[in-house]
């Protein structure tokens, strides 16, 4: 019986397992995608959002996973970063990136190896890695990851019809149909579908960003989406009502969206819901929630489309430009002191600051793969 050792984290509730193979790899390649179900499952395996992996970044390293994986024609030029950043989801898939794993990775880093501050590479399965850097404050409190420029989608990850430029970063999609049964929307509204409109960056992961307003897209529903921000067991049973109604409301429209437009979504894209929570002139403190693609469900929290909504928010003049706050909903049912600090500096780069913890160091004994 062969034993895993691991570390599993938390940030805002979305929960890693982190296995180490700085000094020597723990799993063939081909083993890892087959790890993540037992790093995943709640039920019989250690239990996370998904299963994180640590490398040294080599080009040894870089040709045992495109043996295996054929993700490039030839190795990429990598020789800056210190170390390679791995995500893979729970049903074994490789995803491209992850703001809170990178920001767990940094904590991880800075407590078993007192590193402050590396390069290391991201967006592993697509054709042009990425170098960008993390890190955690000197006192261990806070750790960051700097995710760049949001990008324009790629005609990969996003293939529409008809084609519509916000601006030269952000597409525009609208007229996205959802049926529902007669009763399914009750008793919050009689409607028996709805038509939806986003807008869709690249942060390191695809992202559609909502927003729930008055006389908007979802009109109607942003209580609902947004009720009792500071709901606890203590509070009357219609707000746990529509706090209920909400969790399956966004996890109905993003498994819909996902299956309905498949050929316009190949990779899956992750839906998020927002809302400028702070008054006009402000420096924009924001609400959101989000449905993960390759979870196929909504998580507590997700550190790129943070960055998503943050960016697109500012692009729409609904909160100024510069620092602003993330209030990740779901996580805040939980923990409601809760926030997510975005900083856009001067040249467009977004940084997310966090906070994870670290849950557990352990053994996972493993049968077979």
């Amino acid at each position: 019986m062969e034993k895993i050792p691991f570390s599993k984290f938390t940030s805002y509730g979305n929960n890693f397992v982190i296995v180490d193979e700085v000094n020597a790899p723990i799993f063939d390649e081909t083993e890892k995608g087959r790890f993540a179900h037992f790093a995943t499952n709640m039920y019989f395996g250690i239990g996370s959002d998904n299963f994180l992996v640590i490398q040294k970044c080599t080009n040894k390293v870089l040709a045992s996973i495109n043996q295996v994986r054929g993700y490039w024609d030839e190795l990429p030029d990598l020789d800056e970063a210190d170390f390679i950043f791995r995500m893979f989801e729970p049903d074994g898939t490789e995803a491209f990136s992850c703001g809170n794993g990178l920001m767990c990775i940094a904590n991880y880093l800075f407590k078993t190896y007192q590193l402050e501050s590396v390069k290391i590479v991201t967006e592993i399965p697509t054709k042009h890695p990425k170098i960008i850097d993390i890190g955690t404050q000197s006192n261990g409190q806070s750790s960051w990851a700097n995710l760049g420029h949001p990008r324009k989608i790629t005609q990969d990850l996003f293939n529409p019809q008809i084609v519509k430029l916000h601006d030269d970063t952000i597409f525009l999609v609208d007229d996205l149909k959802i049926g529902f049964r007669s009763h399914d929307l009750e008793p919050f509204s009689n409607q028996t579908h709805l038509s939806l409109n986003g807008y869709i960056v690249f942060t390191g992961e695809p992202h559609m960003v909502m927003f729930p307003e008055k006389n908007g897209v979802l009109s109607g529903f942003e209580e609902v989406l947004f009720a009792g921000s500071n709901y606890s067991s203590t509070l009357e049973k219609p707000v746990e009502r529509r706090v209920d109604f909400g969790i399956w409301l966004v996890d109905r429209i993003g498994l819909a969206l996902n299956n309905t437009y498949k050929n316009m979504f190949p990779a899956g894209m992750s839906i998020n819901f927002a809302r400028p929570v702070s008054a006009p002139g402000e420096k924009g403190i924001l609400e959101y929630r989000c449905f993960e693609r390759g979870v196929y469900k909504e998580t507590l929290a997700c550190g790129t489309g943070a960055v998503a909504v943050s960016y697109i928010s500012k692009r729409l003049n609904k909160i100024l430009p510069g620092e602003n706050t993330i209030l990740p909903y779901r996580c805040r049912l939980h923990e409601p002191e809760s926030k997510i600090l975005i900083h856009e500096n001067d040249t467009g780069e977004c940084r997310i600051i966090g906070f994870p913890v670290m849950l557990v160091n352990g053994e996972f004994e493993l049968n077979h793969l």
